[in-house]
C-alpha cells in the first residue's frame, strides 16, 4: 500500500469518526480534521466543522430527475440516516431493506464518496495522519469498522446548531414518528450515568404509568434530553438529579430537577450554556418547548442549598389514520410495516370497489392511492375522491411507478410519491400534509 493510500484511509478513518460523533463537541474538538480543513482559527471550530460535514452531505443529494434506486440516492441517505440524524445501524438496515452486514458495506462506501468530495480540490497535507492509521483511538473503529451500536459519549457536552438554516433542514429532512417516551428516558439515564458517576451525582427518576407516545423525532429528542441531563449534572456535582415524565391533555411533560451544595450553578461556563441552547433547539425540532424554571439561571441560597429546574414538554401522538388503495397485496403489507410505530393508523384495501365504501363508514385523514388498479382507472377514483362530499378535503397522494407528477397534482392529488420509494420518504410526505 502507498503512502497515499495509507493518508487516504487515515483521514476516511478520521472523517467517519467525526461523523459518529457530529453532535459531540468533545470528540469534534480531538478531530484532526480541524487542522486538515483550516477550522482551528474560526471563530467556532467546532461549529464550523459541524457546518461543513453537513454541507457537504447535503450537496451530495441528487436531482429529483436522477431515478430513487439510483446508487446516488443510497449514498445520500446513507449518510443522512446515519450520521445527520444519528440513526441506529439496524433502524437504517429496516428502512432501507437492507441487512446490516450490507448496511455496513454501504456506509464504508458513503463515507469514501463524502471523504472524495471533501477533498475535490483541496490540497491537504494527508500525511500527518499516516501514523494514527494502524492505532485507531480507543473504543472507536475506521471507516473499514462500523460501529454497530449507536454512540453512547461518557460525556455530553453539546454545542448550539449553527445555524436557523441546519435547524431548517434538519425539521424538513427527518419525519416525526410515535416514540417510546419510558424507553427513551431509560436509554438517556444509561447514557448519562458514566458523566453523572465521574460527578458524584446521583440520578433518578419517577415515571407515571400509562404514558402516550410522543411525536416527534427520536435522534433530535434524545439528543435534547441529553443535553439537559448533562447541564442537570454539572450544576449538582455531589448532588441528586431527579427526572420525573407525566402527562397531560395532549401533552407530556419531562421534568429535570437538581440540587446541590454549590454556591451558585454555572451560569457563566459556555459549556453548560450551550447545552441547554441545544436541548432548546433540539426539543423545537420535535413540536415541543423548553421551559426554564426562574431558578434555573440564576442561584438562591437556602441552607447552602440551590435548585436547577428545566422541563422539556412533548406533543403526545395522535394517530391519523391512512388508508392505502393497492391491488398488490405484498405492497400493502411494506407500507404496513412502513407505518408500523408510527403515529399513523394503517387501512388497507386491495379492492378498489370497497375503497369508498371503506372510506365512507370510517374517513381517513389521508389517502394513498395506486393508479395502476385492475378495473377501474386509478386516476378516475382520483377525481371521485375529490368530487366526493364527505372525502373532499381528505389529502390523497398518487403512488406510481409512472412518472406522473405533474398529472397527478393537476388532477386534485395532495402530493405525489413514484415507486419504489422509502420509509422515510413517505412519513416525509405525510408528515408536510398531517
Amino acid at each position: 500500500m502507498s503512502t497515499d493510500d495509507i493518508s487516504r484511509a487515515a483521514f476516511l478513518d478520521e472523517l467517519q469518526n467525526a461523523l459518529q460523533h457530529l453532535y459531540d463537541p468533545a470528540a469534534l474538538r480531538e478531530s484532526l480534521l480541524l487542522g486538515l480543513l483550516g477550522l482551528q482559527t474560526s471563530h467556532d471550530p467546532i461549529g464550523a466543522l459541524r457546518q461543513q460535514l453537513l454541507s457537504a452531505i447535503r450537496a451530495l443529494r441528487p436531482a429529483d430527475s436522477v431515478p430513487l434506486h439510483a446508487e446516488a440516492w443510497r449514498v445520500y441517505h446513507v449518510l443522512t440516516y446515519r450520521y445527520v440524524e444519528q440513526m441506529a445501524q439496524h433502524e437504517v438496515a429496516v428502512d432501507l431493506s437492507l441487512s446490516v452486514r450490507h448496511l455496513r458495506r454501504q456506509e464504508q462506501e458513503a463515507v469514501s464518496v463524502l471523504g472524495d468530495a471533501l477533498l475535490s480540490g483541496r490540497r491537504l497535507d494527508l500525511t500527518v495522519l499516516s501514523a494514527d492509521v494502524s492505532s485507531p483511538r480507543d473504543g472507536q473503529g475506521g471507516a473499514g469498522a462500523s460501529v454497530d451500536a449507536e454512540t453512547r459519549p461518557s460525556e455530553i457536552a453539546a454545542a448550539p446548531l449553527t445555524s436557523d438554516h441546519e435547524l431548517a433542514w434538519l425539521r424538513h429532512s427527518t419525519p416525526s414518528e410515535a416514540i417510546d417516551i419510558v424507553a427513551l428516558v431509560e436509554l438517556a439515564l444509561e447514557t448519562a450515568r458514566p458523566l453523572a458517576d465521574r460527578s458524584g451525582t446521583e440520578l433518578r427518576s419517577q415515571l407515571a404509568e400509562g404514558l402516550p407516545p410522543v411525536c416527534g423525532q427520536s435522534a433530535s429528542l434524545r439528543q435534547a434530553l441529553l443535553s439537559l441531563l448533562s447541564a442537570a449534572v454539572a450544576a449538582a456535582p455531589g448532588g441528586c438529579v431527579d427526572l420525573a415524565a407525566t402527562a397531560t391533555e395532549g401533552e407530556v411533560s419531562l421534568a429535570v430537577r437538581a440540587e446541590c451544595g454549590r454556591a451558585d450553578l454555572p451560569v457563566s461556563d459556555k459549556a453548560w450554556r450551550d447545552n441547554l441552547e441545544m436541548a432548546r433547539q433540539l426539543v423545537v425540532l420535535c413540536g415541543g418547548r423548553l421551559e426554564l424554571g426562574a431558578e434555573s439561571s440564576t442561584s438562591r441560597a437556602r441552607d447552602r442549598m440551590i435548585e436547577f429546574a428545566a422541563i422539556l414538554v412533548l406533543p403526545a401522538v395522535e394517530r391519523a389514520s391512512v388508508l392505502i388503495i393497492d391491488d398488490n397485496s405484498d405492497a400493502l403489507r411494506l407500507l404496513e410495516r412502513y407505518l408500523a410505530g408510527t403515529r399513523y393508523g394503517y387501512a388497507g384495501v386491495c379492492d378498489p370497489d370497497n375503497a369508498l365504501r371503506l372510506a365512507e363508514a370510517r374517513p381517513p385523514q389521508a389517502i394513498l392511492l395506486d393508479v395502476m388498479l385492475p378495473g377501474v382507472d386509478g386516476w378516475e377514483l382520483l377525481g371521485r375522491l375529490r368530487e366526493h362530499p364527505q372525502l373532499g378535503s381528505v389529502p390523497v397522494i398518487v403512488c406510481t411507478i409512472l412518472p406522473q407528477e405533474q398529472l397527478a397534482l393537476a388532477l386534485g392529488a395532495a402530493g405525489f410519491l413514484r415507486k419504489p420509494f422509502s420509509r422515510r420518504e413517505l412519513l416525509t410526505e405525510l408528515d408536510r400534509l398531517l
